[in-house]
């Protein structure tokens, strides 16, 4: 998929992506900086990580060119985006924060697969019940 996101970085303001294990391995093994996991997440009040932010911006943005900082290796979370899971509705939905939705998925059968991806992926990484 292309980036759609360029030149954008509104869901990387006031961030509360959560991050798995996988992810924070992946970007400690591939960031060229020497990092550490108390550099970019936290646990947070539902005991799992999540990504920090930096006066209100995602640690990983690039303010300027509002790039993401590890976009090769960024967190399974951010890959799915604007796809997201209501725990409320129990489906996957879009989120409204995102001002480009309307780019992303727009084949059913990809929607559907991705959807299908991200139930399994919260389910697998958090133990979180998605049916």
């Amino acid at each position: 998929m292309e980036n759609n996101c360029q030149n954008c970085g509104e869901c990387c303001i006031r961030t509360e992506m959560i991050v798995s294990q996988q992810d924070i391995d992946l970007i400690i093994d591939n960031f060229p900086k020497k990092l550490k996991m108390k550099d970019f997440v936290f646990k947070n009040q539902n005991q799992f990580y999540q990504l920090k932010n930096d006066s209100k911006y995602c640690v990983f943005l690039d303010f300027m060119s509002k790039t993401c900082k590890v976009y090769q290796y960024r967190p399974q979370g951010c890959r799915f985006y604007p796809l997201i899971y209501d725990f409320i509705q129990k489906k996957c939905v879009f989120d409204k924060d995102c001002p480009r939705t309307n780019l992303f998925y727009q084949d059913k059968q990809e929607l559907k697969k991705t959807c299908q991806k991200l139930k399994s992926f919260l389910k697998t990484e958090f133990q979180l019940n998605t049916e």
